[in-house]
């Protein structure tokens, strides 16, 4: 059996954490530990770290993962570690089981989240910790192959009240890219049944995809699936509703003076004009560059002061400041 993780101490938060801090930490953690952000030589190290950060959040942000995760704890998973995480006797019984045997997560209902960060839905993104203890919900899984977990012949979660028995909803998570580009994306359904699901390009958080009789069975044939959509934090950008927000750090000469710079987007990096005398916090608006061609990008300015200057440039800063 894997050994025991502590998700709480991986995004260096307290257990009694609310969400909005564990959202945070996750942020926070992002901006140091992509692997995009380190050099080539170490990026193996860091990508392995960014993939144990994102399960830690993808549990802690689940209120139903963290339950679970939660009322175990390390000493009841090192029990079922013990007993060669298969035995049902005392010490070594599956303390998920009571969760998993009827296919929910108590109050009659099932959650499964899709996902789309590194494998299937399978799990085989996550590591063999998290697997053992939630089997396939809600993988890291690249654009092919994905799968529900397997807690039962039902998935989703009941849609809301009113809503034809049988119908059954879903989170499928995306990257902000993904989100922006939109595309096809593989599924594979609990009964085996593959299916394409096409989403479009800037599609929001929240919204809804609908795969008429993909639910669950009734007397009158199978309800309906809705996928909702629900969009990963990103490391760099940060998304409110259609528009993203970036911090660019520029030179303090080119505050002064002006000049073009090279700002991130989902498109890649595009050349932007700085006005002369841009103070620190200014925002530029780059119309179209948001999630969707109706969202726009924000670019707020932040002026560096360089750590090390030469004897030249600080001869220069002082008969600046002699002069200011």
């Amino acid at each position: 059996m894997a050994e025991y993780k502590d998700y709480y101490k991986i995004l260096g938060v307290g257990k009694t954490a609310t969400d909005a801090e564990i959202k945070k930490a996750f942020k926070q953690q992002a901006r140091k530990c992509h692997p995009d952000l380190h050099p080539e030589a170490e990026k193996a190290k860091w990508t392995e770290k960014f993939k144990d950060l994102n399960e830690a959040y993808t549990v802690l942000s689940d209120k139903q993962k963290r339950t679970i995760y939660d009322q175990v704890g390390q000493e009841g998973y090192q029990n079922y570690a013990r007993g060669g995480g298969a035995s049902r006797s005392s010490a070594g019984a599956n303390p998920y089981q009571q969760y998993q045997q009827y296919g929910n997560f108590g109050g009659g209902q099932t959650s499964y989240n899709f996902s789309s960060n590194g494998a299937g839905f399978d799990g085989g993104g996550f590591s063999d910790f998290f697997q053992s203890i939630f089997g396939g919900m809600g993988g890291m899984g690249g654009m092919s192959g994905r799968g529900f977990g397997g807690f039962g012949q039902n998935f989703g979660r009941s849609a809301a009240a009113g809503v034809q028995s049988g119908d059954v909803e879903a989170e499928l998570a995306l990257n902000l890219e993904e989100a922006h580009r939109g595309g096809n994306m593989q599924l594979t359904l609990p009964s085996g049944r593959n299916v394409t699901v096409k989403f479009p390009a800037g599609i929001s958080e929240g919204k809804k995809i609908k795969l008429k009789g993909m639910g669950n069975p009734t007397a009158n044939g199978n309800g309906d699936l809705y996928l909702i959509i629900k969009i990963r934090p990103h490391a760099q950008f940060r998304l409110e509703g259609e528009d993203l927000q970036v911090p660019v750090i520029i030179m303090p000469w080119t505050a002064a003076l002006g000049g073009t710079i090279y700002v991130p987007t989902l498109d890649g990096p595009v050349k932007v004009k700085v006005p002369a005398g841009t103070h620190s916090g200014k925002k530029l608006k780059l119309s179209g560059k948001g999630l969707s061609a109706k969202g726009n990008l924000y670019v707020t300015l932040t002026i560096d002061v360089p750590r090390t200057l030469t004897k030249e440039q600080k001869d220069l800063f002082s008969k600046l400041a002699a002069l200011g």
